[in-house]
């Protein structure tokens, strides 16, 4: 998926490395334009990358700060960081398996998107669970999913 944040990266790379260039052309000649835009094609690029760096700490001390009750509601409300809330949840030692039943209802959800979010967390954090449901597909029917989940369900965790 190519998202904003990789979008900022190459323009920033982009202007970087033409600022770079122009820079050392007009100051070098070819072989400054040359370097220049290397020069300024790296330094776009972690120019570029700070928008994500920032956002993404900005998350990780909010996942802190919160406790423990609110991220366990936010499972179902931000489904698309459910990996980190359970991450955040398994850095604070609690027990993840009052949890599954949130990531099981993502699996069973009408949207593609939320089963695949739910399927990709029941890996990372419920791999034994994960690997009885070996054949699961989050972009199959609503039904075939539910169906799959429901027999999961019936096991008893291991």
């Amino acid at each position: 998926m190519f998202t904003l944040f990789d979008l900022l990266r190459v323009l920033a790379t982009l202007m970087g490395a033409a600022v770079g260039g122009w820079l050392g052309d007009s100051l070098f000649g070819m072989a400054g334009s040359i370097l220049g835009a290397l020069v300024g094609g790296v330094s776009g690029s972690f120019v570029g990358a700070l928008p994500f760096f920032l956002a993404a700490r900005s998350l990780r001390r909010e996942l802190q700060r919160a406790d423990s009750a609110s991220l366990g509601r936010r499972l179902q409300e931000q489904y698309f960081i459910s990996h980190l809330i359970l991450a955040e949840l398994d850095a604070r030692s609690e027990d993840l398996a009052r949890f599954e039943e949130s990531i099981l209802a993502l699996m069973q959800s009408e949207s593609s998107d939320r089963r695949r979010h739910g399927w990709a967390s029941l890996r990372s954090f419920y791999p034994a669970r994960a690997q009885a449901l070996a054949n699961y597909d989050s972009a199959a029917s609503v039904e075939a999913c539910r169906q799959q989940v429901a027999s999961l369900i019936e096991r008893p965790a291991e």
